[in-house]
This record gives structure tokens, C-alpha cells and sequence, in this order.
């Protein structure tokens, strides 16, 4: 019966060459209101495992257009190992190393670990977890991945051990 709901799930709404947020947003990247807090978009490659309803070049559009015009000082902590973890996917190390480096208050890690995101929210774990999550898929990569450390820049050497890869 999933293999029936599966196949008549709606494809992902798009745009120009890119995805929307919603099929009711034909806006996604004009309005202003639409480009602050989450770019939920890219969870759909970034944090998922391949389900065949991403297109890779649809996707990698939709990356260099969020990543040009995204308000990122008005995001959360975990947008940026999500926004990592696509780039990771779409092959591209450097942004997805530039992502978790990104200098944006909500982007901050305080010498106690915590991902400080304002005064009223001095702790805040999504970005923790985010973090980890991302800093595993950058190095133990993702199913039917082939290539080693695929979120890692090449000439970057890195060590890492007892890390999964992910679906």
C-alpha cells in the first residue's frame, strides 16, 4: 500500500528552473517575508535519503539561488548544517564547509558548545544536533555515495572513525 501512496505523491512545486517552498508560493524568492527563517527547501535533498522526487540540477539551482539571496541573519542554527548537508549532496564541499562557517549571530557556538542563538534562547540543540549531523555526512557520506569524505574540500586531510553513512 506505500509503494501506492508513494506513487501519487505530488512532485515537488517549481518555478523558473527551481523549487518553491509551496505550490501556493509562486513567490518563494521575491517576497522578502519569504526569504528569512527557514530555507526548508533544501531539507528535501540535504536531510533526506533519495527517494527519486529531487532533481539534482533543479536542486543545485535552488541552492545557488537561496545562497545568494537567503536573509541569513534571519535564519535559526540548524539552517546551516541543513543548507551544509544539501551542499554536501550537490557535490559541493567548499560551500557545504563555508555553511557551518557562515558568520551570522544564530550561526554562533559559545565555549560551553552551545548554539547561541539570542538572548531570549542562549541553548538552543537543534544546531548542536545539526552540527553533528552535517560534520557525519560531509565525512562518512550518504548511500550509494563513492567518493570519501564528499563534504570535505580535496585538499582538506581529514581523520575521522566509527561513523555511518547515511540513507
Amino acid at each position: 500500500q506505500w509503494d501506492d501512496v508513494l506513487a501519487k505523491l505530488a512532485q515537488l512545486p517549481q518555478a523558473n528552473g527551481v523549487y518553491l517552498a509551496a505550490e501556493s508560493a509562486p513567490d518563494s524568492y521575491t517576497n522578502p517575508e519569504y526569504k528569512t527563517d527557514h530555507p526548508s527547501v533544501l531539507a528535501a535533498l540535504g536531510m533526506m535519503p533519495a527517494t527519486g522526487q529531487v532533481d539534482t540540477a533543479t536542486m543545485h539551482r535552488t541552492f545557488d539561488l537561496i545562497w545568494q539571496e537567503w536573509s541569513w541573519d534571519k535564519t535559526w542554527g540548524w539552517d546551516f548544517p541543513m543548507t551544509s548537508m544539501t551542499a554536501t549532496r550537490l557535490g559541493l564541499p567548499e560551500k557545504a564547509v563555508d555553511a557551518l562557517l557562515m558568520k551570522v549571530q544564530t550561526n554562533t557556538y559559545l565555549p560551553n558548545g552551545h548554539n547561541y542563538q539570542e538572548g531570549r534562547l542562549p541553548l538552543y540543540l537543534p544546531g548542536n544536533g545539526g552540527l553533528l549531523a552535517a560534520v557525519a555526512l560531509m565525512c562518512a557520506g550518504y548511500d550509494g555515495c563513492k567518493e570519501p569524505n564528499p563534504g570535505i574540500p580535496k585538499t582538506w586531510k581529514v581523520k575521522w572513525e566509527g561513523l555511518q553513512k547515511m540513507p
